[in-house]
Formats: C-alpha cells, structure tokens, sequence
C-alpha cells in the first residue's frame, strides 16, 4: 500500500518514471524513521491534591514525513547531468506540494510536502541512487480533488431571484468533521451572489458591482474559505468593501427567514449538506477529504 509498494511516485506534477527512476529500499530502515503524523499530545494541568488531572483536550504533535530510496529502472549509474536534473526537480519548489505514490490501490491519496533533504548513495565509487525525506504540511493524508460545477441563470423572466440548491457529502476526518472548501464564481452580472449552507443557517453575501471584469467580460471571485481569502481575475486580493462587506453589511439565510450581520466563510458539517446558491454565475465549489491514513 502507498509508499511501502509503490515502484514511482509523482510530486509537483512529475512522475519518477519520467526519469527513469523507481522506489527502492537499499539496506538502510527507510520505512522504521517515516512518521505517520498520528501522535497526540494531551493537554492537561496536574493538581497534587486531586486524584485525576484536568484534561483539556488532545493536539496532533507532528507531521507525516516520508523516508525512501530511489534508484533507476535499469539500475544503471546516475549520471551527472541525471542527477542535477533530479536535484533540480525535487527542490524546485520551498512550498507543500502534491506528493502522490503510485501504487494500486483502489483508495488513492495523496499529500502535500516539502523535499527537505537528498543524500546520493554511491557505491564503489558509482552513483547509484538517492535516499529522500519527505516532509508534509498536515498529519493527514486527501482525498482525490472531487468538484461540482452549476451554471445559474434566470431562465424565467417572471422570476426576480434565481437559485440552484445541491448537496455535498461530507466526510472529512477532521477533529469537529468540519470542512471548508474552495469556491470559484464567475459571472457577468451586477447581482449580489448569496451562498447559503441551509444545514449550517448561515450565508455570505458578495456584492459583484465594483469587480473588475476580465477580457471577455468577466467578472471572477476565488474563495479560499479555510484561509479566509478572495482573488479576484488577476489572483489579487479583493478588499472587503468591494464585496460590500462594510458597517451595513448583511446577508440572508433562507433556512431561518432571517439576517445575520457577520461574515460567514462556507463550511461544510459532517454528513449531508445542503448548499443554496442565488445569484446569476458560474459556480464551482473544490474539496479533497483529509484522511487520518498515517504515511500509508
């Protein structure tokens, strides 16, 4: 499963067979020095004149990290020039980024790290191989990228407001179940776009009068819900008093037939969702489930 039996792995869009190269294991304990990010650290105060300590909760204390070996199909010499291209790959970037192990198992996950250190292994004076650690940003393993896309117009001129309402699933392996996905809205409109969770009764308002258009017309909001974030075409923040987030601001939340004043980043609870967006757009929502899977 995972690392332990795959022969490549893929990381910032790469595959290791690209280069030739496959995960080998070459007389070192790769696999006993991989953490797998499932340590806990239990918060607590201890009072001599009491039987039991306060417990006030648990923290993960590390990360996942990955240990392995690489060396080429053929099992010929690295050469030179093969080796500062490999070298250049794995830190072409100081940033997580997509590390996925190609094994074949029917539940692909992947992660998301940071090559932190490569050691050349030679061998009666050959370069044979490269012994690589791995170090990722969460204690938890993700999901495939799942998306959902719907398009919502007036089809009626009848109709003063328009809206599409959809559930998500779910099933995050987080500490609350709690998840905050990724949201892309694209639209030509002046409208306000309203993106209520009814299961959550809550919702966010996005006036869209003062956003730049694009090109083609185009008016374009990225929400990073779990980072608090909003670009605009241009990947530049938006400030809030575009979107009309100021002292009067409110936003409507059909689920309690009420106003509520504060700004509310989607989240999506355990289980069944309930999503209502209004508003004439585009809109795609993104998210990939954490998994406590460990470094498998």
């Amino acid at each position: 499963m995972s690392f332990i039996t795959a022969h490549s792995f893929t990381f910032n869009g790469i595959n290791s067979i690209d280069y030739g190269l496959t995960i080998v294991w070459i007389g070192s304990s790769d696999i006993d020095v991989s953490t797998n990010g499932l340590s806990r650290d239990i918060k607590k105060s201890v009072n001599p004149n009491r039987i039991k300590s306060n417990i006030y909760g648990a923290e993960n204390t590390d990360v996942i990290t990955f240990n392995f070996s690489i060396a080429k199909l053929n099992g010929e010499e690295i050469t030179r020039p093969e080796s500062i291209k490999i070298n250049q790959w794995l830190t072409s970037s100081s940033l997580p980024q997509k590390l996925h192990f190609n094994d074949s198992d029917p539940y692909p996950l992947h992660y998301y790290a940071v090559c932190t250190q490569i050691k050349d292994i030679i061998v009666g004076g050959r370069l044979i191989g490269k012994e690589l650690s791995f170090e990722t940003n969460s204690p938890y393993a993700f999901t495939r990228k799942s998306e959902k896309t719907f398009v919502i117009i007036n089809e009626s001129t009848d109709e003063v407001t328009y809206s599409k309402t959809f559930s998500i699933n779910n099933s995050a392996d987080t500490y609350n179940g709690i998840y905050y996905p990724v949201i892309t809205i694209v639209t030509r409109s002046d409208d306000a776009i309203i993106i209520e969770n009814i299961t959550d009764q809550k919702s966010v308002t996005l006036n869209t009068v003062y956003i730049t258009q694009d090109n083609e017309g185009n008016k374009i909001l990225k929400l990073d819900c779990e980072k608090m974030t909003i670009l605009d075409k241009d990947n530049k923040l938006l400030p809030a008093e575009k979107l009309g987030w100021d002292n009067s601001y409110k936003s409507y939340v059909s689920a309690i037939d009420d106003y509520i004043s504060n700004i509310y980043w989607l989240r999506l609870l355990k289980g069944i969702n309930e999503i209502k967006v209004t508003g004439n757009c585009t809109f795609k929502i993104e998210y990939e489930y954490p998994r406590k899977a460990g470094c498998l």
